[in-house]
């Protein structure tokens, strides 16, 4: 499988969380993959690991532009 198609397969897992600045891969030692919300450490109405995929967000900030 190519990058580009295990990119396009994490964004379709995990939603907007897989283009956020905010979000933080984590990956547990049995191999599973969360994502921890940064802004969930100064805004408490932000889950600290949200429910995927995440398809609408408020505080949803994209790395690319």
């Amino acid at each position: 499988m190519s990058a580009k198609q295990e990119a396009e397969e994490e964004r379709a897992r995990a939603g907007l969380c897989a283009d956020c600045k905010y979000a933080q891969r984590v990956v547990s030692q049995r191999g599973s993959s969360f994502y921890l919300c940064q802004k969930s450490f100064s805004d408490p109405s932000f889950a600290k690991y949200p429910a995927l995929p995440m398809k609408s967000c408020a505080g949803f900030e994209g790395i690319r532009t």
